[in-house]
């Protein structure tokens, strides 16, 4: 019995920016591997950047300027007599 995936298995599938807008809108944050960006990025001779210090706030798409709300709280304990 072989074990493991099966040859030409892969878990990515191919979808237009297009489609994907259409799903998650533009300002959407997606993950994606550092190592692909910056190849991206060197291939399409893009500005310069530094892009290993993403955050929401800084990534130009999404800006996220108005910080969450504190929640108060308080902790009770209880005695066990």
């Amino acid at each position: 019995m072989k074990r493991g995936r099966p040859k030409g298995y892969s878990p990515y599938i191919n979808i237009p920016y297009e489609d994907l807008a259409d799903f998650v809108g533009r300002k959407t944050l997606v993950k994606v591997c550092g190592k692909w960006l910056k190849e991206l990025i060197e291939e399409t001779n893009s500005e310069a950047k530094d892009w290993g210090a993403i955050t929401p706030s800084s990534s130009g798409g999404a800006t996220n300027n108005n910080e969450q709300p504190k929640i108060e709280f308080q902790l009770t304990t209880f005695d066990e007599d």
